[in-house]
């Protein structure tokens, strides 16, 4: 006698939600509001009901092909994308694309959340958001079908990124260009995720804004502050830097969400943004035109990277043995916050 196959409202009775929530949370659907606990819980019913999705038939790579199981493996914690929209829309536009093409996100792994134990991801492929390096990868998984995002892992694997010092060169330079010559930096400390753990790097923004403000002869060691990427460090560091006796004319910051918190302690001490203290920063997220003063900002077309990640991933999956790393293009942004050219000699 079969089996019954078990379905999703089986999972959904046990887990006490309605089929749909089921559905988007075993999809990896990261726009669905839904508490941990009851991911958890709906995580935990599939595997007690040892339930297995059925097949797709969007993607038809051949006459008889099944839907590819796919894993994320994500730089970071879970906590951290979801303050973030840098990530946020990272992951939205793989879902978008996977959705599109019929693909199973089976695996969701945020990498600072990990105990000790490595997990090893039987799937056709992977996609990594993130500093994560290949050798890592590789213990995580057997397939060579690999695509990263915001990092490229080495040469053999393909990569989605964008020129994240020429960005900051746009940005800064536009700061330089209103004649800004005390500028400081605020952003946050990077680090690479390799087998043995954590290992801190200098950040590509921090490393081109010093050696941007070195060839102008501008370098101050004492205008950089950086600390862990989270929206109230950009408060902090703000907090920190305007305690300078000559504190910096203009700052670039090194996401908006960091941003946005640091007009929140300027304002506090009375100053003005852009008359006393001119923003640049990075990302454009959907808010940075809506603070006051809205944000100059460097567009990074998150969406679009984890969108085109899946495409390279399946074009993997589909027999191309080359690979191919791709540069989507930025945009700087010029809003109020960085105001009009200045003479500082009036």
């Amino acid at each position: 006698m079969c089996k019954r196959m078990v379905t999703i409202k089986d999972v959904a009775k046990k887990a006490e939600v309605s089929s749909a929530t089921v559905s988007r949370v075993l999809n990896g659907d990261r726009t669905l509001q839904v508490a941990e606990e009851t991911r958890r819980r709906i995580f935990d019913a599939a595997e007690q009901l040892q339930y297995k999705k059925t097949k797709s038939r969007a993607l038809k790579v051949s006459d008889d092909a099944s839907t590819h199981r796919i894993g994320l493996v994500i730089w970071g914690s879970e906590q951290l994308e979801s303050s973030d929209p840098y990530f946020i829309f990272i992951r939205q536009g793989v879902v978008k694309e996977c959705a599109k093409q019929g693909i199973d996100v089976s695996r969701v792994i945020f990498l600072d959340e990990l105990e000790s134990n490595i997990p090893r991801l039987d799937l056709d492929g992977i996609i990594v958001i993130g500093k994560v390096h290949i050798n890592l990868v590789q213990q995580m998984t057997q397939t060579d079908h690999i695509v990263s995002i915001d990092y490229a892992l080495d040469d053999a694997h393909d990569s989605v990124v964008f020129d994240l010092g020429k960005a900051t060169r746009q940005a800064l330079n536009h700061l330089l260009s209103l004649g800004h010559q005390r500028i400081g930096y605020i952003g946050g400390i990077s680090y690479v995720f390799m087998p043995e753990g954590r290992i801190h790097t200098v950040d590509a923004r921090e490393k081109e804004f010093e050696t941007i403000m070195r060839e102008h002869g501008l370098y101050d060691p004492d205008y950089v502050f950086v600390d862990e990427w989270r929206t109230e460090q950009g408060y902090q560091l703000m907090k920190k830097a305007l305690e300078l006796k000559l504190r910096p004319t203009a700052f670039l910051i090194g996401s908006d969400t960091m941003a946005i918190a640091a007009l929140k302690a300027i304002h506090e001490l009375g100053l003005r943004v852009p008359q006393d203290i001119a923003i640049a920063s990075f990302d454009d997220i959907p808010l940075a035109s809506y603070v006051t003063p809205p944000l100059t900002t460097v567009r990074v077309l998150t969406e679009e990277m984890g969108m085109t990640a899946v495409k390279l991933l399946v074009d993997r999956i589909n027999g191309r043995d080359y690979p191919m790393h791709v540069s989507i293009p930025t945009e700087l942004i010029v809003r109020d916050s960085s105001g009009d050219k200045i003479d500082f000699g009036k």
